[in-house]
Parts: C-alpha cells; sequence; structure tokens
C-alpha cells in the first residue's frame, strides 16, 4: 500500500515550518492508527506519503482483506476527521487521498548499512502499488486495486467496480484495476 496526500504542498508553503510539522503528524499519526489497527506493518513515511505492507513480516492469509479495510478506515474516518481537524483552526477546507494497493510476492526484510537499517519490501509488487498510486491523480478515484489484491480477498467486497485495465510504467502486461465506486465518500478531485 502507498498513499498520497493530495495538495498538501502547495498548502504548507504558506505555514509556518512547526505548523506544517503539527499537521503532518496528525496526519500521520490518523493513517498510521488505522494501518496498525487492521494488522498492517508501517515500513516508511516519505513527508505525506506512507508505505505500508500487509501479510508481512507476520504472515497473515487474509491480509488482501486487511488492506482494504484499512483504505476504507482511512478514506471514510481518519481522513474526514483529519480534514474537520484543519478545518476547526481554519487551515485548509479538506484534502483527498491517493492509494495503490497491489498483492504479489515481495523480498522483505532489514536493508542498510551498518549505520543505518529499516525494514522494507522491495520488488516488482512493491513499485507496481507505488506506481497504482500515482495513476489516481487526475482520475475521479482515490483508490487503484489491483486484480491480484481483488483475487486474494477471502470475503466478497460487492462494491469494488472495474475501472480498465491499464498499463503501468516499468511493466509489460497491462494491470487490472478497480476502485471504489465514484461518487462515495471516498471519491477524490481531479488534480
Amino acid at each position: 500500500m502507498f498513499t498520497d496526500l493530495r495538495g498538501f504542498t502547495s498548502v504548507s508553503e504558506a505555514l509556518p515550518a512547526s505548523e506544517v510539522i503539527q499537521i503532518v503528524n496528525f496526519y500521520l499519526g490518523e493513517m498510521t492508527e488505522a494501518i496498525h489497527a487492521h494488522g498492517g506493518t508501517l515500513v516508511s513515511y516519505e513527508g505525506d506519503g506512507i508505505m505500508a505492507i500487509f501479510g508481512a513480516p507476520i504472515e497473515q492469509p487474509d491480509h488482501a482483506d486487511r488492506s482494504i479495510a484499512a483504505l476504507r478506515e482511512m478514506l471514510e474516518t481518519r481522513l474526514p476527521r483529519f480534514n474537520d481537524w484543519l478545518s476547526e483552526r481554519e487551515i485548509a477546507s479538506g484534502f483527498y487521498m491517493g492509494i495503490g494497493l497491489n498483492s504479489g510476492d515481495v523480498v522483505s526484510g532489514m536493508v542498510g548499512s551498518e549505520n543505518r537499517l529499516e525494514y522494507t519490501a522491495i520488488g516488482d509488487t512493491t513499485n507496481t502499488a507505488a506506481r497504482l498510486q500515482g495513476m489516481t491523480k487526475g482520475t475521479l478515484h482515490s483508490v487503484f486495486i489491483s486484480d491480484t489484491t481483488k483475487e486474494l480477498l477471502q470475503r466478497e467486497v460487492s462494491d469494488l467496480v472495474f475501472v480498465d485495465e491499464m498499463e503501468v510504467r516499468g511493466r509489460q502486461a497491462k494491470v487490472k484495476l478497480w476502485s471504489l465506486p465514484v461518487g462515495a465518500k471516498t471519491t477524490a478531485l481531479p488534480n
């Protein structure tokens, strides 16, 4: 799972650094709680972006279900709470998120140098998830879910909608993409 907060950079340019850090920390705290609540592993923060995985380092047969539940909580509960918090402080009128979700084999473990190690997951599955998140920009969809994730769901998710079979940079074969219905609380504005 890769996430990105849309439009925050332009708003943050007009704010004092201490306020930007407070806002980012509130946002990341909300999203991290949603990831952890569904058994996900937070891998890294990249500014206001997040990388998380489900099913590693502890194996979870229902990792696809967990990832869908986490993204729903992020979009339907945590993001509105964050936006309300911003509105109460008259900072901004609200933000949207982009989320890319892909399932498959990854290589995960501690990487780095003798001075700094961190846990990560690498490989085509990870790269594709990051690219799917980026592909949500400029669409009405906050979420792009790969067909591999949909196929691994153990519980039926009746409201996933087929978007298209699309080319993803770095991949030879097109990827079938799914999302949540346009018009739902999770819909993004073009950006």
